[in-house]
């Protein structure tokens, strides 16, 4: 295996049933008006049907082969890379719940969809980042047959 490719999004069932009962909470004053209401009450339908719709789409993927670490969060942002000579340490680490998205931590950023393990890394420069990750052991197992890839 010459890369590790992962591609996380967000699944959770309870995120949904929230989700939707906020659609539904915010369509219910037209379905009390009979759909007489202002014009203005679609607003609220409207932004609630876009964060279900950025929910759907928001994905986290990461890529790494021989130039680097690749991540982007779609679709925010492109992909971003980091290159092998640049890393300090990278390891698998597990953390207590930060949160879903993109945080920034006290130790640094975080990329996560699910979950409470990631991928750190630390940079010749002492910046953190950590990608969540789904995969654990297979992403150990591929950096264990290339620890060569970082140079200290």
């Amino acid at each position: 295996m010459t890369t590790f490719t992962e591609t996380q999004r967000f699944r959770q069932w309870w995120l949904w049933l929230l989700l939707t009962a906020v659609v539904i909470v915010t369509a219910s004053p037209l379905w009390v008006a009979n759909g007489q209401s202002k014009p203005s009450a679609w607003i609220g339908i409207g932004i609630s049907l876009f964060i279900m719709l950025l929910f759907y789409v928001w994905r986290l993927d990461t890529r790494l082969d021989s130039n680097g670490i690749h991540y982007r969060v779609f679709p925010i942002f492109s992909w971003r890379t980091i290159s092998w000579n640049n890393i300090q340490t990278v390891s698998i680490t597990q953390y207590g719940f930060v949160g879903y998205g993109i945080r920034l931590g006290f130790d640094g950023w975080v990329y996560n969809i699910a979950g409470n393990k990631g991928l750190r890394i630390e940079y010749k420069n002492k910046r953190k980042i950590t990608i969540g990750t789904q995969r654990p052991d297979e992403l150990q197992a591929f950096l264990d047959a290339r620890l060569s890839l970082i140079t200290t």
